[in-house]
């Protein structure tokens, strides 16, 4: 499932829906927890790398082709997973969150305001916990192997941030 998950958002990257379309409706069928988060298994072992290719295209789909009908479902997944990244405590979560939540917030219009506000607000607070959590001497690090490539997303995703205006660019300059 992740390799359709992967066509489908280089389809909405393209400015096709098709791919994406096909590939939310499986989403949307994929078992949910006790909580209503989708059981991402099948997508990844590891539930916040998985939002990464999940949630960008399950937007699209609510915002293209459902009606925006299911929004509150996607904020209150978003926020779901928000406790994931902070169960895991650990910058390579943290990376994978901020990623998946930053490409979710490209494909939610902003005339819903109120979804789209609720998702760039737990951004910023998201962000603004990773700087403080993992910031130290010029760059993101918690010592771990791997570090890089997470250090790579947190930053991809501020910079993206900044030139999508969720984020004041000039802010948040020296962390991109």
């Amino acid at each position: 499932m992740k390799e359709q998950l992967r066509k489908a958002l280089e389809g909405i990257a393209k400015g096709s829906g098709d791919a994406a379309k096909a590939a939310a409706e499986q989403v949307k069928n994929l078992p949910r927890n006790g909580e209503g988060l989708f059981d991402m298994g099948s997508v990844d072992g590891d539930c916040l790398e998985a939002a990464r290719w999940v949630y960008p295209v399950y937007a699209y789909y609510e915002t293209e082709y459902n009606k925006k009908e299911c929004y509150p479902d996607l904020l209150k997944q978003m926020v779901l997973l928000d406790g994931e990244r902070k169960k895991a405590a650990s910058m390579g979560a943290a990376a994978y969150f901020l990623d998946a939540l930053i490409h979710t917030i490209d494909n939610v219009t902003p005339q819903l305001y109120e979804y789209y506000i609720e998702l760039v607000n737990l951004f910023k607070a998201a962000v603004k916990e990773v700087i403080a959590d993992y910031y130290r001497d010029g760059r993101f690090t918690d010592g771990s192997a791997g570090a890089e490539e997470a250090e790579k997303l947190i930053r991809a995703a501020i910079a993206h941030a900044g030139e999508t205006y969720v984020l004041l660019a000039e802010k948040y300059e020296a962390y991109r």
